[in-house]
This record gives structure tokens, C-alpha cells and sequence, in this order.
């Protein structure tokens, strides 16, 4: 049984970013985002917590520059869809800018909540690609998308004891290698995904690795 998952605005800043590099490379090529994708983007201010950073420096092996959050637009789109008790979607990435940039490893994310955007429940898990794959450099090419797979976890399929209700508003993300968020419209109604306290011992949010293009299966949000 799932909550549609919906719209709104946000803020957010700065955390710490881990370093990576990768030696493998793909290639994106420019593309709309999928009908049904749910998409929003802005730059971030104000506090956020150090467990919601990405991993990953973005940077190309070739010389391409990183990605920095002024290159990109976020948005939901692709995966499986709607399952049981949570949504597999992809957590995409648009390259707005006009230059070619780079994208590598895990990005941060995690719930916000009220109007200060304070983190709500613990940031999300990374998950390993279930065929072993390691994480590449993508290259993305003005318009182009790459995305990484996310499962959103329905609050209302964990027991009341165990995660107590706390309405988001939103995703609060940090493209690898970045300090600067950006924010993802998402609220949430009662019941909802994201709605578990930091008191909670369940993971509301696994994320993996960027990945050119759409995540495969051909869902959407809601």
C-alpha cells in the first residue's frame, strides 16, 4: 500500500565530502527527464548534519571538471516503482550548465522537516548495485541524466513502537563530492514516507551509487 509522494520548498548547507576517484568512466547523453518524474532544485542554506554528506571527488579521469550543484537539477524518476512497503525509484541528476562535468559515487541524503529544514531520521543507507558493479565516473554532457537508485521506505509499515510519526517536507541532497545541498520537494501526509523520529532504529532511505542514465524498470513516483 503506498502514499503518493507529492511537492513543495526548502533549505539547507554545507557538510563534509569525502574524496573518491575512479579510473572507469561512462558517458551520458543528453535526455528528458521521464513523464511522471517529480523534479526540484535549489540551492541550500543553514546547518545540516555531517551524516547526510556524499562520497566521491565527481572529477573525470579525463580532466573533466565535477559536478557542482549549480550544474545540476534533481528530480524522481525510472526504477521498479511502487512496491510492498516502499518505492524504488532513481534519484536523478540533470546537467544544466553548459559544459560537460562529471559525477562519481554516493550522494548524501536525507528527510527535512519544518521550516529551519532540520534533518529528520537517520541519512540514508547505501546499498552496494546488486550485481557486484563498482561505482564509474559518468560523464554528463549539457542535458544529460544520470541517476541513482533510492528506495523510499513507507513509515506506516514499521510498527508504531519503533518510528514515531514525524511529517517531512522534503529530500535534502548533496551531489557527490559537494558541501553546497540541494532540495527535493517531497512531502509527506500522515502515515507517509520519511516519517520516523531520530529515535528510530529503521532506515527510511537507501541510496546507491550515480549511474548514467535512467534507473531501469520504468517506474515513477507516486
Amino acid at each position: 500500500m503506498k502514499n503518493a509522494l507529492l511537492a513543495v520548498p526548502l533549505l539547507a548547507a554545507g557538510v563534509l565530502a569525502a574524496a573518491c576517484s575512479s579510473s572507469s568512466t561512462s558517458t551520458a547523453t543528453p535526455a528528458s527527464s521521464p513523464s511522471g518524474a517529480s523534479s526540484a532544485s535549489a540551492a541550500a542554506t543553514g546547518a545540516a548534519s555531517a551524516s547526510a554528506g556524499a562520497t566521491g571527488s565527481g572529477a573525470a579521469a579525463s580532466g573533466t571538471p565535477a559536478c557542482t550543484s549549480a550544474d545540476l537539477k534533481i528530480s524522481l524518476g525510472g526504477g521498479a516503482g511502487a512496491g510492498m512497503s516502499q518505492n524504488h525509484v532513481g534519484l536523478q541528476f540533470t546537467n544544466v550548465g553548459s559544459a560537460s562535468c562529471a559525477l562519481y559515487g554516493y550522494p548524501g541524503v536525507s528527510w527535512v522537516a519544518g521550516a529551519d529544514g532540520h534533518q529528520v531520521g537517520a541519512a540514508a543507507t547505501r546499498q552496494a548495485d546488486p550485481t557486484g558493479s563498482a561505482e564509474k565516473t559518468v560523464t554528463l554532457a549539457p542535458g544529460a541524466l544520470a541517476s541513482a537508485p533510492i528506495d523510499l521506505v513507507d513509515a506506516a509499515a514499521i510498527p508504531p513502537a519503533q518510528c514515531k510519526p514525524v511529517p517531512v517536507r522534503g529530500l535534502r541532497v548533496y551531489p557527490p563530492g559537494e558541501k553546497a545541498a540541494l532540495f527535493l520537494s517531497l512531502p509527506t501526509t500522515s502515515g507517509g514516507y520519511g516519517e520516523c523520529s531520530l529515535t528510530t532504529t529503521n532506515p527510511t532511505l537507501f541510496i546507491g551509487y550515480v549511474q548514467a542514465g535512467v534507473q531501469p524498470g520504468g517506474g515513477d513516483a507516486g
